[in-house]
């Protein structure tokens, strides 16, 4: 059963997220071999501020 975690910096609206769910989705079911009902996805969102590139936190870049 595969579990997909996908993690980002900011947040996406419900719109995006189920797209991009039906879209991995489909991925793992075709590449994979992997039933659609298996697909295990979770989004976990952070603020900029909890976020650094190179030393540097996001928030600080805005």
């Amino acid at each position: 059963m595969p579990y997909i975690n996908i993690r980002l910096a900011g947040t996406l609206t419900n719109e995006q997220k189920q797209q991009i769910a039906a879209e991995v989705t489909d991925t793992m079911e075709r590449i994979a071999h992997k039933p659609k009902s298996y697909v295990y996805i979770t989004f976990d969102e952070k603020p900029h501020e909890d976020w650094a590139i190179g030393g540097k936190l996001l928030g600080n870049n805005k």
